[in-house]
């Protein structure tokens, strides 16, 4: 491959309560990882990732996203949604699924439906 030819470095960023076993996102991660180099050749994506307790990772959740530290992925608890709605840490993403014509699958796949979250997602201030 030449200079012209490198691809693209990229690096997510990932805040995730580690479920008592911090190693398990590793597996988890990787596979996702390497499904998105696959379907983006021209790019070299990374994760890096940190894992926090249950009773540490909301407050760190806080922190960065009210700090305006940007971040790609988090993991939250349904029971934190409307704090984070208060503090404006929401993003509907209604708009962004139409618009990848992805809204089907994406309520589908990804959320149960009725509950409240079913059109937003958690973002920090990262890339979206």
């Amino acid at each position: 491959m030449s200079y012209s030819q490198q691809k693209e470095q990229v690096t997510l960023r990932a805040i995730l309560e580690d479920q008592g076993d911090p190693k398990r996102w590793r597996t988890l991660l990787q596979q996702s990882i390497q499904e998105l180099n696959a379907k983006h050749p021209e790019l070299d994506i990374n994760i890096n990732y940190t894992t926090y307790p249950y009773d540490k990772t909301r407050g760190q959740l806080l922190k960065t996203m009210s700090d305006k530290i940007p971040v790609d992925l988090i993991t939250v608890d349904q029971i934190w949604l409307g704090e984070f709605a208060e503090n404006g840490l929401l993003t509907d993403l209604t708009n962004y699924t139409q618009k990848w014509g992805r809204s089907p699958d994406w309520y589908e796949i990804h959320w149960d439906g009725g509950a409240y979250n079913d059109k937003y997602m958690l973002f920090g201030h990262g890339r979206m």
